[in-house]
């Protein structure tokens, strides 16, 4: 049986794909990372791929050398990293690994071919079924965009619901907050993290001259404003400009609190650099949380 490699076509599938696992590890870790590092990383690990392809380094191809490599690759393309970092980015690298992989087998086999060539136990590549690598990548996309969305407000929202200490003066607001990825917004001014909260959830603690003035002019900035230099909270008022589905060049009206306090499993952070945002709909049907916790608060 003559066997056929397409080396170039290997080469390239194994970097593209070596690299989107490596970003979409990042991004359900939470991890900072550097376009430069990652494809670094992902051409070393495209070399190891092409090597135990060789017959001489056919003895590299074992499962305990496969999981080495990975924790090389992971420590090369985002250390420095904690022991509970660098266990939960291995844990999903090799997630976001077995579903891909599981999905382009089951393609495969859907299609009446043999995904890998018995000779050299790799991905059998060839131009008529790239199509299928391709959605393996679009589905790796996926994961990296959204996967953490859906964990944390699918599987695991207990988890990431942490209570937060809101503090205006001499009242204090307890809420609990969803740690939220989603949530990058910033004060346009002083580029401080924002935290927004469910208005509800805030009447305890709003004057009444705000909270009317709020529900008068919310759509409204320019006249919020204008009532807003005559309230106690004036000093504290700001304007957080957000965009999302349907909505463009949206104003969230947002205040600057005396300090929070964030309680996690492992520690308590408290910040005077945040400002809290007021949002007049229902967060969570199941009210497991009533604000959405900009994650740089915590660092």
């Amino acid at each position: 049986m003559k066997l056929v490699v397409y080396l170039d076509l290997l080469s390239f599938i194994n970097l593209i794909m070596n690299y989107l696992i490596l970003w979409a590890s990042a991004k359900l870790s939470d991890l900072e990372y550097s376009i430069w590092r990652l494809l670094i990383t992902s051409v070393l690990a495209t070399v190891y791929t092409i090597i135990i392809i060789l017959p001489q380094f056919r003895f590299l191809n074992r499962i305990y050398i496969h999981f080495l490599i990975s924790i090389i690759m992971i420590l090369i393309a985002f250390a420095p990293l904690s022991r509970k970092q660098l266990v939960k980015t291995i844990g999903y690298f090799y997630l976001i690994t077995f579903v891909t992989a599981g999905a382009i087998f089951a393609l495969y086999n859907l299609t009446g071919g043999s995904p890998l060539d018995n000779l050299a136990q790799v991905l059998n590549i060839s131009p008529d079924n790239l199509w299928i690598i391709i959605l393996g990548f679009l589905l790796i996309i996926i994961i990296g965009k959204f996967g953490w969305m859906f964990i944390q407000y699918k599987l695991l929202p207990d988890i990431f619901c942490i209570p937060i200490i809101i503090k205006f003066d001499e009242r204090l607001l307890k809420v609990k907050a969803l740690v939220d990825t989603g949530n990058q917004l910033q004060d346009p001014l002083t580029r401080v993290p924002v935290v927004v909260v469910e208005i509800e959830a805030m009447l305890d603690v709003i004057p009444d001259q705000v909270k009317d003035a709020f529900y008068l002019y919310k759509d409204d900035s320019s006249k919020l404003l204008n009532e807003m230099t005559d309230t106690p909270w004036s000093s504290r008022f700001r304007l957080i400009p957000f965009s999302s589905i349907g909505k463009h060049n949206g104003m969230l009206i947002g205040f600057r609190p005396d300090k929070i306090t964030v309680v996690t499993k492992d520690e308590i952070f408290v910040t005077e650099r945040v400002i809290i945002a007021l949002q007049d709909r229902i967060l969570d049907q199941e009210n497991n949380y009533q604000a959405l916790l900009n994650p740089e608060v915590l660092r």
